[in-house]
Order: C-alpha cells, then structure tokens, then sequence
C-alpha cells in the first residue's frame, strides 16, 4: 500500500474532524499551554519533583530527599550545592522536559552534604577448583551522602533570564 494513496492522513483526518471555530494554530496553543503552566506555578504550589544527573548517574529527587552518592566528590560536610544539571522537573499537573537540559535558571535544586565515609566491604572471593588457587580481596568505596532541600520551579516559562549562574 503506498502511502500517497490513503485519503489524507492521519493530520489531515484529525484536522478536518475539529470544527472551523475550534481549529487554532500551533503557535496559538503553545502559548495558551505556556500561560496555564506559568499560572499553575504561581497560583498552586505543589511538590516538586526533578530528575538530575549527578556523577554520570541519573536521580529522581523532591524534598527532603536522601541521596547516597559513590565515589570521590570534593564537597566538604556541611556544604549547600546547587544542582544544575535538571534533565526533567514536573509536579502532579505539568512537566518540563529538557533537551537534554531544562532552561537554566527555571528549575533550581539545592542540596546540603550530611556525611562522607566509606561504603560497606565488599568482598571479592576467586578460586579456581583443584589448582590450589584463592584469593580474597576487601573493597570499600567513597561515598557522599545529600539531603536535597528543595525543588523549585523558580521563573515563569520562556521568559527572559537574568544572572542565571
């Protein structure tokens, strides 16, 4: 079946069953969702949720979040950081989607350093059978542990920013 031999398409079909007055341009309903996002954010505070990307992994986050991050991390006990690399913020009526960034400056998440150590002990156990061959290795890593503060969407969408770093 070739496909200039259907009648129309699938966006000719949803076009044309919408009727003249309710038929709007992209711009126009862009703008529309654009306004009713801007409003939800200033009328209905929610919770927030954001998902980062922290030391080459990915994290779902919202307040009072605990995050227990491995491996070296130069941020001292006590420190307050700010996360900016937001792949995605949303609250239960709206999300925004990056790509692959969302907007700097919109989404802001801040986090305190609660605690470094060491992780458990892992054990690395090889042998190999009827060759007298053992070894046991021990392995602790870094680790950081994060209480995420908050998760905030702090401009109105698609509006000018100023001082964003």
């Amino acid at each position: 079946m070739n496909i200039s031999s259907l009648s129309g398409g699938v966006l000719s079909r949803f076009v044309t069953n919408i009727a003249p007055s309710q038929q709007q341009s992209v711009v126009e309903t862009q703008k529309e969702v654009i306004a009713t996002c801007n409003k939800l954010i200033q009328e209905k505070p929610s919770r927030n949720f954001a998902i980062i990307h922290l030391l080459g992994k990915q994290w779902r986050v919202t307040d009072g979040d605990l995050l227990v991050v491995e491996g070296y991390w130069p941020p001292n006990i006590g420190d307050k950081i700010k996360l900016d690399k937001v792949l995605l913020a949303a609250t239960k009526d709206f999300s925004l989607i990056g790509r692959p960034l969302v907007q700097p400056g919109l989404v802001t998440v801040t986090a305190t350093v609660i605690s470094k150590g060491l992780s458990h002990t892992r054990t690395h156990f090889k042998k190999k059978r009827r060759k007298q061959f053992m070894r046991i290795n021990f392995q602790r890593a870094q680790q950081t542990m994060l209480r995420i503060n908050s998760v905030e969407i702090a401009n109105k969408i698609n509006e000018d920013l100023r001082n964003v770093f």
